[in-house]
């Protein structure tokens, strides 16, 4: 049954494919981890994805923003709506931490548009409902702008292709940093009906690039290049022989390349509630059976009931080689918009 669902999710990948680039809103908590930009380089590289939005999502979303909008206009591509979002997760108190080392890339000149003042959940909505086509969500961060978006305006879900996240973690068994850090909103995503594909940890640790691919975008002759160079650098804090993996960027090639990954379907449970140990927990039941499957924390059915709706793919393998090429080969490149 799983294998013919899953079939069927391809195909529908497919023919949406074929009627152009597709469009995708990308929420990003871009300047902390290094693998944000080099998500957002690829889908700005990437001629089989129309960017329609960029919005930022946990603490300081407005120096979130104003490195998006640097890294953009690097790219050509101001034309692209941006917008900073929930600082706050939905049950967590504020906290208030350092600025990330990647805001150093930030002068007085780096200030945001007039149209960056609304919130990224208004331009969520705004964006999906405008759209004659239905759009891919690409949620590489916390998922505090996708949950108060379904919730603010449940009409959206019919404007919604299918949701592409970087998240959780389902054969480790271990909380995942964007699902735990807002565990409630994670949930409120996983239970929305909305079709999805996780990316987790199980996989991305597999996508880590080496030094030559490092060496292959210093070598890159333009100033978006040499920005990313620059924040990687600024990431490694003097750490030379720190690689980037590229959770996020994995996320971002899955979205028009779903053949980098194979998949397994059925349906995601988010412990939300628990211990600091098992809070963002992802629980996932397949649709079909799995021999021998038993989880010490969590001990339940090995196959999903009819009554739950198995709409969760989850990345259970990935083409590793194929993936770091295709990034390395599309950073490297000069931007499209001004070649």
């Amino acid at each position: 049954m799983w294998i013919r669902s899953a079939v069927m999710l391809f195909l529908m990948v497919l023919a949406v494919q074929s009627q152009g680039p597709i469009p995708i809103i990308l929420d990003t908590d871009i300047g902390g981890d290094i693998d944000d930009a080099l998500a957002l380089a690829l889908a700005l590289q990437s001629p089989e994805l129309d960017v329609r939005a960029v919005t930022t999502v946990f603490e300081d979303t407005e120096g979130r923003a104003r490195v998006a909008w640097k890294e953009l206009g690097l790219y050509g591509r101001h034309d692209v709506p941006l917008a900073a979002g929930a600082v706050e997760t939905l049950l967590d108190p504020k906290v208030v931490r350092p600025a990330p080392a990647q805001f150093k890339v930030l002068t007085p000149q780096d200030t945001l548009p007039a149209g960056a003042r609304q919130h990224a959940v208004d331009l969520i909505i705004t964006t999906l409902l405008a759209s004659p086509r239905k759009v891919t969500l690409v949620p590489i961060g916390p998922m505090t702008n996708i949950a108060l978006a379904l919730k603010t305006e449940p009409r959206i879900k019919e404007k919604i292709e299918r949701i592409v996240l970087m998240g959780g973690s389902f054969d480790l068994l271990i909380p995942e940093y964007n699902i735990n850090r807002d565990a409630a909103a994670s949930a409120i995503v996983f239970n929305s009906g909305v079709p999805i594909t996780a990316v987790g940890l199980d996989v991305t640790l597999k996508c880590q690039l080496a030094g030559s691919d490092l060496e292959r975008l210093r070598k890159a002759d333009h100033p978006a290049a040499r920005f990313l160079v620059q924040l990687i650098e600024l990431w490694q804090g003097g750490r030379a022989d720190r690689y980037p993996t590229l959770h996020d960027p994995l996320a971002v090639a899955v979205a028009f390349l779903p053949s980098l990954i194979e998949t397994q379907l059925g349906w995601v449970e988010v412990e939300y509630s628990g211990t600091t140990a098992t809070r963002g927990l992802t629980i996932f039941t397949p649709s079909a059976d799995v021999p021998g499957r038993y989880m010490p924390l969590f001990p339940i059915s090995t196959r999903l009931p009819k009554d739950v709706p198995a709409t969760t793919l989850v990345a259970k393998q990935v083409k590793v080689r194929e993936f770091l090429d295709l990034f390395v080969e599309r950073l490297a490149a000069a931007p499209r918009r001004q070649r």
